[in-house]
């Protein structure tokens, strides 16, 4: 179902990981994803998570057309045609709207390095962006925010200084849920917790 997403990760004050996501935002999609890797995790395997997305390099947008020619795409015309976004996907998962929160696992099985396109200011047309989820490395958590939200952000919210990038009527997404690295819930349970909310999008 075509229910627009980000999943980022922030690691020292920095949006390192931004990914769009086209499909599947609700908690019992993507969150679904990020959280089974999350609980993957192991200490060493945490950390060395940590490692490749401290390396992870934004995508430039001469990097992001070079990709697109190689893969078939007229340099001349930005219409794509099916074929040609078919093989940038197999080719540049990481670059795809298809792969939403399994950028991080993509990010886990390559070298460090890989590059990204990074789409955070997403977050602040919650018009569109109906779910985000952040893994905030620093403060060591997993956050939920929901889109559709038409109250202002309380100034210590996350988020909130992207509100004057924000279309009339609508703030960047609102958070829902804050859980500890450490000590986080099983799918059924975060699927159950943010069941109410799933339902309203």
């Amino acid at each position: 179902m075509g229910t627009r997403n980000i999943t980022a990760v922030m690691v020292n004050g920095e949006y390192k990981v931004a990914q769009y996501g086209q499909w599947d935002g609700y908690p019992s999609g993507q969150g679904k994803t990020i959280l089974d890797f999350l609980r993957s995790l192991t200490k060493e395997k945490k950390k060395r998570f940590v490692k490749k997305v401290k390396a992870v390099k934004e995508l430039t947008e001469e990097e992001n057309q070079k990709q697109w020619v190689e893969c078939g795409a007229d340099p001349d015309n930005d219409m794509v045609g099916f074929d040609v976004s078919k093989i940038h996907t197999e080719k540049y998962p990481e670059s795809s709207r298809d792969t939403g929160g399994k950028i991080l696992s993509i990010i886990m099985k390559r070298k460090a390095g890989i590059l990204l396109n990074n789409k955070i200011d997403f977050v602040t047309d919650s018009l569109f962006c109906e779910w985000a989820y952040v893994v905030d490395l620093d403060d060591n958590t997993f956050e939920v925010f929901k889109g559709f939200n038409q109250m202002p952000l309380h100034r210590d919210e996350r988020f909130a200084t992207f509100s004057d990038q924000c279309r009339e009527d609508y703030y960047p997404v609102k958070l829902v849920k804050k859980y500890d690295l450490d000590n986080l819930p099983t799918v059924p349970e975060m699927v159950k917790e943010l069941d109410g909310e799933e339902d309203e999008s």
